[in-house]
């Protein structure tokens, strides 16, 4: 945890002001390429530094017993995992996943309800109806889970122990932004574009606050000299904010299409579909847009904990020959979404047509959420 003494040390925020500098760099450069209000681009900034606090908070407690139980690690319920595969383990660690998740859900919604009313972004009513919607977030995270757990129980490989420790950290990081996007920024996004613009932005504020708390670790830990001070801080600037970036970005593109599911799976998927998907939507009694839309959320966040995963693992063992094409790759790929205008016409509108969205959802028989 943070020591109070440094944080009131002039040298501590001439760093965090520093630390800021790179951020509104990249916020003023994704304005340039899809803009949002000034108001909503701060507030979902807070949205993302409120998203370090409950991740922290469970590093810092998660052995301490509540309601009975205790050691609610997922880090140490999937090393015991590994190393002693069977059933009780694996039970064991779908069973934390479970905890977790919907912990983290709670947690993150009540600190933002603060944000959301002190700060007059949204009336008590309007949050609540956010909540409501996105109660299925957990159950990401817990399919998530499961499918760690079935991988970790059934590999007749090995894998080093910092990859399975990164495959988490991966799945807590991109779990918790996905719950920021969604319960601070839900009611204003209008279009595939605008979520890729609050995933984007609620990734800065996360990788400002980290960088802010990861310079505090290096300063106490390793006493630096001003040049391996530096050289750290850029390195964090650039390779870490970028990296946040790209893996906001992905699950915020994928999100956005899960979001305009039924306009999407009415113009391109629905004539387009396999005809056993066909057969089994008539079988099951399902909706073609509802598995779209859960297909594209479950598609848009393991990409973002996998990739999530391989980056910080290929960083831990020094892959820079490998990192650095793939940082490059993937933010050619965040820029090739940003001007692709497909993403602009499958919800319904072109650009510079703001209303055609709320015409195309009240034509279906949805409500967007009002302004506040």
């Amino acid at each position: 945890m943070m020591k109070l003494s440094l944080v009131t040390e002039p040298i501590f925020w001439a760093y965090a002001a520093a630390a800021l500098l790179p951020i509104l760099g990249w916020i003023y450069f994704f304005q340039t390429q899809h803009r949002e209000s000034h108001r909503n681009v701060v507030l979902a900034f807070l949205a993302g530094i409120f998203s370090v606090i409950p991740i922290k908070l469970y590093e810092a407690y998660w052995d301490t017993a509540v309601l009975h139980l205790q050691h609610i690690n997922l880090f140490q319920s999937l090393s015991e995992l590994v190393r002693f595969a069977g059933l009780p383990q694996l039970s064991a660690f779908i069973l934390v996943s479970i905890v977790v998740a919907f912990g983290l859900y709670v947690f993150t919604a009540l600190s933002l309800l603060v944000l959301e009313v002190t700060t007059g972004d949204n009336t008590l009513a309007v949050y609540q109806r956010k909540v409501t919607k996105s109660f299925e977030s957990p159950f990401l995270f817990i399919t998530a889970g499961i499918l760690c757990g079935l991988f970790a129980y059934s590999a007749q490989f090995s894998l080093h122990q910092k990859v399975w420790f990164f495959l988490l950290v991966g799945m807590l990081e991109e779990f918790i932004k996905h719950l920021c996007l969604r319960l601070s920024d839900e009611e204003k996004i209008k279009s595939v574009d605008d979520a890729l613009a609050f995933s984007i932005i609620v990734a800065l504020g996360f990788a400002f606050f980290e960088n802010i708390l990861y310079l505090h670790d290096f300063l106490t830990s390793n006493s630096p000299t001003v040049s391996q001070m530096g050289v750290y801080y850029v390195l964090r600037s650039t390779i870490s904010v970028a990296a946040h970036v790209c893996f906001s970005a992905i699950f915020g593109y994928y999100y956005g299409l899960a979001k305009f599911s039924h306009e999407i799976y009415q113009q391109e998927v629905k004539n387009n579909q396999h005809p056993i998907f066909e057969w089994l939507h008539r079988v099951l009694h399902l909706k073609g847009e509802t598995l779209y839309h859960e297909e594209k959320l479950m598609e848009g966040m393991l990409l973002a904990m996998v990739i999530h995963a391989v980056f910080n693992s290929l960083l831990q063992f020094n892959q820079i020959p490998i990192l650095l094409p793939l940082l490059l790759g993937l933010m050619f790929i965040v820029l090739n979404l940003y001007h692709r205008k497909q993403i602009l016409v499958r919800t319904g509108r072109l650009q510079g047509i703001r209303q055609r969205l709320d015409i195309d959802l009240v034509d279906h028989g949805q409500v967007l959420y009002p302004q506040a």
